[in-house]
């Protein structure tokens, strides 16, 4: 009865002390954005661009389920989505990163910001930026992964991560948790995508 009666006083203080210390305001948070995380996910509709995705997929020589997969982890299918280092619309495309190698690359001007929100524009340039990333890697038989690591993180780190033989694993060799999550997150709805066909 004693100790029973201690572990009753215990978790009476224990409350006490998060309710004062703001600890269960912080639990209750923490609690909501996950729960937001989970739900948003599997309220996405990802068939609202198939036949622009599977156009722009199709004219870079991608998998449209790849281009699919990464959309889904960018922007969950949000044509006016913008990241927090200024990344645009469904693909999240930078205006100094994918956008001016694109023009520089193919010519052009490079469009105002408004009009980079634009679902085909997007998809043409995010599409190409990602094929040219395959394209460097496709000598390794994870070259998809590595293709979404530069598309992440960059060239350089990409090169850093690429395994010394061409059939190596790569995803053990990310050394950033939020790059390696994110290709790892796509690959996994990259593989669902293509079992389960529209």
């Amino acid at each position: 009865m004693i100790l029973a009666g201690h572990k009753k006083t215990s978790l009476r203080k224990t409350l006490s002390l998060l309710l004062r210390s703001g600890g269960l305001m912080v639990i209750v948070i923490s609690f909501f954005v996950v729960w937001r995380d989970f739900v948003s996910d599997y309220l996405i509709d990802d068939t609202v661009y198939l036949d622009t995705i599977e156009a722009a997929a199709v004219k870079h020589g991608l998998p449209p389920d790849l281009v699919r997969a990464v959309i889904r982890q960018e922007s969950k299918f949000d044509v006016f989505a913008v990241g927090s280092a200024g990344e645009i619309g469904l693909m999240q495309i930078l205006p100094n990163g994918a956008v001016a190698d694109f023009y520089r690359v193919n010519g052009g001007t490079p469009p105002e910001r408004d009009r980079l929100f634009d679902p085909e524009r997007n998809l043409d340039i995010g599409c190409w930026y990602l094929a040219r990333a395959l394209r460097r890697w496709g000598g390794y038989r994870n070259a998809i992964e590595l293709a979404l690591c530069q598309y992440n993180a960059g060239e350089k780190r990409a090169m850093q991560w690429c395994p010394e033989e061409a059939d190596g694993e790569v995803i053990p060799r990310i050394t950033i948790l939020s790059t390696r999550k994110y290709v790892t997150r796509i690959m996994q709805n990259f593989n669902e995508y293509q079992k389960n066909v529209i």
